[in-house]
């Protein structure tokens, strides 16, 4: 994406999707005695971006969220399905 004033607004960003990795807590966290199971990340909407997947760590475990632009990517659930298979290998393997 370009840096000059103004022409950010009139062109889209060289790429169509964000993948970002936030790190979590490493130990449980709690709360009045309840402990906090998952958290749901999401991607900051952009002008121009078709998704955006987004990973946080939660102590052991990794959560993850989806967002998209409705036009271009209209039905997550096969990216979805991919992930989940992906991971499952994954998980074989190690």
């Amino acid at each position: 994406m370009t840096q000059l004033p103004g022409l950010a607004a009139r062109t889209n960003p060289p790429f169509n999707i964000v993948i970002s990795n936030v790190p979590g807590p490493q130990q449980p966290l709690y709360w009045k005695g309840a402990r906090h199971d998952a958290t749901y990340p999401m991607s900051i909407p952009v002008h121009g971006l078709a998704a955006g997947i987004t990973v946080t760590s939660n102590a052991s475990t990794l959560d993850f969220g989806l967002t998209s632009c409705r036009r271009v990517v209209p039905d997550l659930h096969p990216i979805l399905d991919h992930l989940d298979r992906a991971l499952t290998t994954l998980e074989q393997i190690c």
